[in-house]
């Protein structure tokens, strides 16, 4: 099994502390539903820009914005634009896969990396295990890392996801700076670690209601200072030294990452909450905030859609909570029989 290296520190511990007391605050907060899927849909938006951006690509955050909200269809020379389609599915797909509490499989990795690959490797690269050696050079073309032989892969994943299911000691925000930290240093794929790690990373959070009332972004305090970022990795130069480096520094910022973040957002939170101090409170429930953040995002949902983010729900049910939120005056209905929709009715800003 993995064994990270590591010790809690007074000052790690004083930021875990720290971090415990934000959710809290803002778990316990109350804030009007519609500013919540607000706050929900713009982290989807900056985390899709943050994390895609981190690679290299080159839409700025109002263009990542107009490219989720359009449904165009795109063709493969549109790399960027295909690039954030897909990694907007793959945070679907956590948004989804975090409600199941199970741990994370081998299964849920190539699900994501499919996702946030398709079209835009060879299909036999797409979801795959890579089959060759893994370099990583510096902007002089210099081998900055050098990851283990790829005959290795599949028994370094299960050795990381044996020690993370088996962490239950270890606390969330540590265990997902280690898994990020372990994930990319094995660098599983041909192309898509980057992106797949910081994925895998808000999957773990989410699984273990660590993600804020899933509008925190980690992404953005890397984006910033990418420099930095790539600094806090690279612990080793070889596979070999970072499995059994000391991961303190990288654990150090990692903390400090999800500090500044988790700051952001309780600062807005409490805003939002002190807004709707007077206003009868009713908390929307997660699976109304799920299909309230598919309309928001694209404009409007049908029945088949919101029965795909929550396939566990029948049509009966999922027919009567849609009307509810009609007759709540989150949605509005457009069409009729087959071709019914629920049109996202609140304007940002209001």
């Amino acid at each position: 099994m993995y064994k990270p290296k590591y010790t809690i520190t007074d000052e790690l511990l004083r930021k875990v502390a720290e971090i415990e007391a934000l959710r809290t605050s803002v778990d316990s907060s109350y804030i009007l539903p519609e500013r919540e899927i607000e706050l929900r849909y713009r982290a989807t938006v900056e985390a899709t820009h943050s994390s895609t951006s981190i690679e290299g690509n080159p839409l700025n955050l109002k263009q990542v914005q107009q490219v989720l909200g359009s449904s165009e269809q795109l063709t493969r020379h549109q790399y960027a634009e295909i690039e954030v389609k897909n990694y907007k599915k793959a945070l679907d797909f956590i948004d989804k896969r975090k409600n199941s509490k199970k741990p994370i499989t081998v299964e849920d990795i190539m699900a994501i990396h499919a996702l946030v690959t398709n079209h835009l490797l060879p299909d036999e690269k797409v979801g795959k295990l890579r089959q060759n050696p893994i370099y990583i050079a510096d902007h002089n073309d210099t081998t900055v890392y050098t990851g283990p032989e790829a005959d290795t892969v599949g028994v370094e994943l299960d050795r990381l996801l044996d020690w993370l299911a088996n962490s239950r000691d270890v606390h969330p925000v540590i265990a997902a700076g280690i898994l990020h930290f372990q994930f990319v240093s094995i660098h599983p794929f041909a192309d898509g670690n980057g992106r797949t790690t910081r994925l895998l990373t808000d999957l773990h959070l989410g699984i273990h209601d660590y993600n804020f009332r899933g509008s925190l972004v980690l992404d953005s305090y890397y984006s910033v200072d990418k420099a930095a970022y790539y600094e806090a990795l690279s612990l080793s130069d070889t596979y070999g030294g970072r499995r059994s480096a000391i991961l303190n520094p990288w654990l150090e910022y990692f903390a400090n990452g999800f500090l500044s973040s988790a700051r952001l957002l309780t600062a807005e939170v409490v805003v939002l909450s002190s807004l709707a101090a007077n206003v009868t409170k009713s908390k929307l429930p997660a699976d109304e905030a799920d299909i309230l953040s598919y309309a928001r995002q694209f404009g409007s949902i049908t029945l088949s859609e919101a029965q795909a983010i929550l396939p566990s729900m029948s049509k009966r049910t999922m027919q009567r909570r849609l009307m509810g939120l009609v007759k709540n005056g989150y949605l509005m209905v457009q069409g009729s029989a087959r071709d019914t929709r629920y049109v996202w009715k609140i304007k940002a800003g209001q």
